[in-house]
């Protein structure tokens, strides 16, 4: 009985011990970072969560209305080709069975979120109780986003085909990145995951943070204007300073 007592403990402490020294690694890393980043106003244009837990990271302000949410794959590719016409295109919500993507919403028992449109895009406000909160916190940040430097990130995911990740790579945006499967990259803005991959799909691209990419590199490039370039880009058809 006392052995099993004494091992209990001894896991148990072997368990804080970890803990405490990943994250002394993590916020040692996260310090580093935060100093190394000088391009303070850049706008990350992500297809989730992945801008505000980039924003959190760094201490930042969002300067971009993707956070706390995430699009499928083909809606994300129709947002981002033309990004100034939907960030100017009125919210508005739909139920979940007027979703084109109801089953599968359903199928991750996420019928229960607020689902927005923007004309033909469709947005899952995952980490939102309420419509209100929802378009309130959209309609405030979108209005923060800097056109003359944007970063566009997306990942293979959310019903992500080869399809999405071509039409991505070929968007006329010089700063973005895209977190794919493959270990040999076709494209020069290709990352490979190295996280928990399922069905050729990333299951979570969010945590840990930043996991292998470098992301001094990538938000400390010089800012591009894409103003005169946003309606232009062409598809292959086939919470709280913060928050």
């Amino acid at each position: 009985m006392k052995g099993k007592f004494l091992k209990r403990k001894l896991n148990k402490f072997r368990k804080q011990t970890k803990e405490k020294i990943e994250k002394f690694f993590y916020e040692t890393r996260r310090f580093f970072v935060k100093k190394s980043i000088k391009n303070k106003d850049f706008s990350i244009i992500s297809n989730n969560c992945w801008a505000g837990r980039a924003y959190q990271y760094l201490d930042m302000p969002y300067l971009s209305p993707t956070a706390g949410l995430y699009f499928f794959a083909p809606d994300y590719i129709k947002f981002v080709s033309d990004l100034r016409r939907y960030l100017d295109t009125p919210l508005r919500f739909i139920s979940p069975e007027e979703s084109k993507y109801y089953e599968e919403i359903k199928k991750r028992n996420q019928i229960d979120k607020p689902i927005g449109i923007l004309d033909d895009v469709e947005i899952v406000f995952l980490h939102y109780k309420t419509k209100e909160e929802a378009e309130e916190k959209w309609n405030r940040r979108k209005e923060r986003v800097n056109f003359d430097n944007i970063i566009i990130k997306f990942s293979r995911m959310d019903l992500c085909s080869d399809k999405e990740i071509d039409d991505f790579c070929n968007l006329e945006f010089e700063n973005k990145f895209v977190f794919n499967t493959r270990k040999q990259p076709l494209y020069s803005s290709e990352i490979y995951w190295k996280g928990q991959i399922i069905n050729n799909q990333i299951l979570n691209d969010t945590v840990p943070f930043p996991q292998n990419i470098n992301l001094t590199s990538h938000l400390n490039k010089p800012p591009l204007k894409h103003s005169q370039k946003l309606n232009t880009i062409f598809i292959n058809d086939g919470d709280d300073a913060n928050v």
